[in-house]
């Protein structure tokens, strides 16, 4: 195998491993609201913390995965912007 086989190879398990830690951060989270869930909005910082001990996530993926799965910025009532995300109680 060459270098770059190898680095892709790594690439691809690093980018893997990334898209589950997400799935199962936004397991019990949606991005509509629903019955039997609370309005938990974060911004891209806080969730990126949240998942700080598990992997060093980037922002750009963390906000990449969330308009994936049609997560909308919505405005806190002291002007800043976070992500609205609703979490199973």
């Amino acid at each position: 195998m060459t270098r770059i086989e190898v680095s892709n190879k790594e690439g691809s398990k690093e980018a893997s491993f990334v898209q589950k830690l997400l799935d199962s951060y936004f397991m019990f989270r949606d991005c509509l609201p629903k019955v039997g869930y609370i309005q938990e909005n974060k911004t891209t910082q806080q969730i990126q913390d949240e998942l700080e001990p598990m992997y060093s996530v980037t922002t750009g993926e963390i906000a990449g995965y969330m308009l994936e799965h049609d997560y909308q910025p919505t405005n806190e009532q002291d002007g800043t912007v976070t992500w609205a995300i609703w979490r199973q109680a």
